[in-house]
């Protein structure tokens, strides 16, 4: 197995991986059969001092960056490295040195993660989040990270993951630690109607409201459509332009990937992408 592959190259240059997302659910026994998650790439996370050793070391083994165009000038700056891929390997690797972007890792870092990992006792040399941060990271990534609750919209994958890990932890019990715990719980809510997860929180507003964006993305493809385009201009001009602004006036490299960027064809093909995904979904 590919873990096994990614834990031996790790092991040997004295790093211990702590592996998240699907990964960390599989080998850590949270489903029923391996086959009830489809993997797109292995997250895990490793100490900041071995972040771009970890990079390197992949690297060394045939690894390379999925897209050149999109290489951050410092990925110090940046929650995960670049996705790595190889032609005979199963699937891509993502090599975290934060759990969670920049904007959430004060109340969801690496080193809170580290500090209640598990380990694996199939898979030696290698850890897994607790149950509970488990919990949190799910709803930080699909309802913040991934705007579903902007949106008002939940992934299959995300709220059945949910589920399985809701039957060895309590949901409730976590909402004050997740930051935004209306939106959780709104968060909770749905995945409570959609596949029946305990919890024991009265139905909040905000609760209200999100439930009734999911229902209306699902009956009306022009709100679906209308609420994406609303939020894509205005990502893209907080996340997207002021930030760039920001970070051109402050790092002089990414003044100098910017106007390099300015004569690469594939740097404007890859926006258009990805814009294009954000509306169709």
């Amino acid at each position: 197995m590919q873990v096994q592959a990614i834990n031996a190259t790790l092991n040997a240059a004295g790093i211990s991986p702590l592996y998240l997302k699907g990964t960390g659910n599989l080998i850590d026994g949270i489903y029923s059969d391996i086959g009830e998650r489809i993997i797109g790439d292995i997250d895990f996370l490793v100490p900041e001092k071995d972040y771009l050793v970890a990079a390197e070391l992949f690297k060394n083994e045939g690894y390379i960056i999925c897209i050149p165009t999109n290489i951050p000038s410092d990925q110090r700056r940046h929650h995960h490295y670049p996705r790595l891929w190889k032609e005979d390997a199963v699937a891509d690797i993502e090599i975290h040195r934060q759990p969670v972007i920049r904007k959430y890792e004060a109340g969801f870092s690496a080193n809170l993660v580290l500090q209640s990992k598990k380990a694996v006792a199939d898979y030696p040399g290698c850890y897994v989040p607790c149950d509970k941060h488990k919990i949190i990271h799910n709803f930080v990534h699909s309802q913040l990270t991934n705007s579903g609750h902007r949106l008002g919209v939940v992934s299959l994958r995300d709220i059945y993951d949910l589920y399985r890990i809701s039957l060895r932890s309590n949901l409730t019990a976590v909402l004050s630690q997740t930051q935004s715990p209306k939106k959780a719980s709104a968060y909770f809510e749905i995945a409570h109607l959609l596949l029946g997860l305990p919890i024991s929180e009265k139905k909040s507003l905000t609760s209200k409201v999100f439930i009734w964006k999911h229902n209306l993305n699902l009956s009306s493809p022009i709100f679906n459509k209308t609420n994406r385009i609303l939020w894509m201009i205005s990502w893209v001009v907080v996340h997207g332009f002021f930030k760039q602004i920001k970070e051109l006036i402050i790092y002089k490299e990414e003044r100098d990937l910017f106007i390099q960027n300015l004569g690469n064809k594939n740097w404007y093909i890859l926006h258009w992408q990805f814009y294009k995904k954000m509306v169709t979904g």
